[in-house]
């Protein structure tokens, strides 16, 4: 078999492939300018953002509501004993009655996995004693 020499050269095959990538270059930072607006709207209203990103939360006057940045500090385990012994004495003070779980979480905030895990885990003073199951239970110490 004989091949045959080929006249046109790689700039000829190549030349309508430029083009055609310029075309998509342009398109794309209209695309890339109408998104940014897009989410410009979606941010003046309130909604969550594309992609992941979270939109600007405003105030009802207009004003940026400050986020918590960063990550949360971890707590030592002095820390977490020292809450434990506050949440003992919270029980202590409810007196012969005792605390429910939602007083205790209303107060310290939510103690997972559960109260009574929780206190078990980091109060190594006082015994605390429950009656009731689930949502009606008690603490008493």
């Amino acid at each position: 078999m004989k091949r045959r020499k080929s006249s046109a050269t790689i700039d000829d095959i190549l030349s309508p492939l430029s083009d055609v990538l310029d075309r998509l270059n342009r398109r794309r930072e209209v695309v890339a300018a109408e998104l940014a607006q897009l989410d410009d709207h979606i941010a003046r209203i309130g909604g969550h953002g594309r992609r992941g990103r979270k939109a600007a939360i405003v105030a009802t006057d207009g004003a940026p509501v400050a986020r918590r940045k960063g990550k949360r500090t971890r707590r030592s385990r002095e820390e977490l004993e020292t809450q434990a012994a506050e949440i003992a004495d919270f029980i202590k003070s409810a007196g012969k009655e005792g605390a429910t779980g939602k007083e205790i979480k209303t107060k310290f905030g939510n103690l997972l996995p559960s109260v009574n895990a929780w206190l078990k885990l980091y109060n190594r003073g006082a015994k605390i004693k429950t009656t009731g199951q689930k949502s009606k239970m008690r603490y008493m110490a």
